[in-house]
């Protein structure tokens, strides 16, 4: 039987403190921040001593110029309202005097909003372990968590689920997370108006591959190399609902997006909120793990990257079928003196296996392609030509197509060649694979490969 999360409401005397804090507070920007730092008090065991405007200093001034405004909720989406990561008075005033007392009646109801409360989905012995959350639910759990609501008791080990972690950054200069501010302002305003498909639940599916292949099992593979397109241009996010859609996670999901991540996976996560969810109720994955969320609506539009990152307006709503999303952890390489561990057996099939684990399912249908690109590769420090190569093993084991989006990453060059060439030649995965293997076999800690396995496989099936 897995582990609840414990909801707010759920710990009697802080649950009085919470409804004590939201029923006398009015919402000037400094009832605001005091109301967020008297409720995190309670939340947690020790908190610094000091004075919440001191503590919360860069959200404080973020909001003290807001101005008290009625009339048309359009005004929330104006052109240029957000302009560097900055919304003007009128904006800031719409939403402390609307969206802040929607985000609080969605705390005030959460005993109705889940009687029975919630099950987290942590590792068992079950092949597959799926928990639906209505679009409401979703909500009263982030409205939660933007109030720093959640009991310390009810956080993982080494995660934290309330928002005050991204509330503090801002103390600091970090635009990135004065982007990702506007996005959950965005997603919460959207929430009032109900401008979501309601009928469409998240689920969350934990997936876990009770049986691993071995090396001997992958190079028997006779599953043919599946299609493989190679996309410059785009970006996963913008793949369709027709695709599986690859999440670069941390092996704890979210990763950093509720601090000053804003990479692959913390983006996704902050331009669709719905998807933070699963850091409630999601412990860390194991090797043999993977977990899919579907329904989860992108909110807001974006552009940039890591510190670039900005938010540039609301998303069009759509009614035309629901995404679905894949959390795959990569092997963490960046740091790491033995960077070339990347290359033994044990770590490649361990990849494969996460990989396989990942596209192994019928997310969102039998067959369909799956988006991904450079996993890894980033801030983990993995190596491309490796991990595109694995990548592409594990989805023709799955009978999926490859959409990979390159990112214009110059490492990428030469993929979409090599890959048409691969593929002319009707090989099996487990025929790719075993060239891999030897590849990997060969390199020394001293190597430099990274630039080196595309040769190999060019030279190896040449005619």
């Amino acid at each position: 039987m897995g582990t609840r999360l414990i909801l707010p409401h759920e710990v009697p005397s802080h649950w009085e403190k919470v409804l004590d804090v939201l029923c006398h507070v009015k919402w000037s920007p400094t009832d605001l921040i005091s109301a967020i730092d008297r409720i995190r008090q309670s939340s947690y065991k020790q908190v610094k001593d000091m004075p919440s405007a001191s503590r919360f200093s860069g959200l404080l001034n973020f909001f003290k110029d807001a101005s008290c405004v009625g009339g048309n909720p359009n005004l929330f989406w104006g052109d240029h309202v957000f302009a560097h990561h900055n919304p003007d008075s009128f904006v800031k005033g719409w939403f402390l005097s609307h969206t802040v007392p929607f985000i609080v009646q969605l705390i005030m109801e959460m005993p109705q909003t889940f009687p029975s409360g919630v099950s987290n989905l942590n590792t068992t012995d079950d092949h597959i372990q799926e928990r639906r959350l209505t679009k409401h639910q979703c909500a009263s759990l982030l409205a939660c968590s933007f109030f720093t609501a959640f009991h310390h008791s009810a956080a993982p080990k080494k995660t934290t689920v309330n928002f005050d972690g991204l509330f503090l950054t801002l103390n600091k200069r970090c635009p990135q997370n004065m982007a990702k501010l506007c996005m959950l302002m965005n997603y919460f305003e959207r929430c009032r108006l109900k401008m979501y498909n309601e009928s469409q639940p998240v689920i969350i599916s934990r997936l876990n591959n009770l049986s691993p292949s071995s090396i001997n099992d992958w190079s028997a593979n006779t599953s043919p190399l599946s299609e493989f397109t190679v996309d410059s241009e785009g970006s996963i996010n913008d793949a369709g609902c027709d695709t599986l859609h690859a999440d670069f996670a941390n092996r704890w999901i979210g990763g950093g997006v509720l601090k000053r991540g804003s990479v692959q996976e913390e983006i996704m996560f902050s331009i669709c909120p719905e998807l933070l969810t699963t850091i409630h109720i999601c412990d860390v994955m194991n090797d043999s793990e993977a977990i899919v969320i579907s329904g989860a609506e992108e909110f807001s539009l974006h552009t940039g990257y890591s510190r670039d990152l900005k938010f540039i307006g609301n998303a069009p709503s759509t009614t035309q079928g629901s995404v679905s999303r894949v959390a795959m952890d990569a092997t963490r390489f960046r740091g790491d003196r033995n960077h070339m561990r990347q290359y033994s057996e044990s770590v490649v099939l361990r990849e494969l296996n996460k990989a396989f684990v990942a596209f192994n399912h019928e997310y969102p249908h039998h067959g369909a392609p799956v988006a991904t690109g450079n996993w890894g590769c980033g801030a983990f420090g993995g190596h491309i030509q490796l991990k595109s190569m694995l990548q592409w093993i594990a989805a023709s084991a799955c009978s999926r197509p490859v959409i990979y989006f390159t990112f214009k990453d110059p490492n990428c060059n030469g993929l979409e060649e090599l890959t048409r060439f691969l593929k002319d030649k009707n090989l099996t995965a487990g025929q790719l694979f075993e060239e891999v293997k030897t590849f990997a076999a060969q390199i020394e800690p001293q190597d430099k490969p990274k630039d080196q396995l595309f040769e190999h496989l060019w030279a190896t099936f040449r005619d």
